[in-house]
């Protein structure tokens, strides 16, 4: 989890995105990062029961992401 969290704040200094974490019976927990630019680009939105899990894919999802249309991270 943690080091998720520290990609996640290195990267946003240079490319602004915004994150929500939360927690609740009916859908677990869920990771959503966006981008905004003229509309919403919804980049990782994963759910799972297990906490370490959804940090985890949340990671690959991102960095994934971020190869595939920005050349990198």
């Amino acid at each position: 989890m943690s080091d998720f969290l520290k990609f996640f704040e290195e990267k946003v200094e240079s490319y602004p995105m915004h994150m929500e974490i939360y927690y609740s019976k009916t859908t677990d927990w869920c990771i959503t990062i966006w981008k905004k630019m003229d509309e919403k680009v919804e980049i990782v939105n994963v759910q799972s029961n297990d906490m370490e899990l959804v940090f985890a894919k949340a990671h690959v999802v991102l960095k994934e992401w971020l190869l595939e249309n920005e050349g990198g991270y």
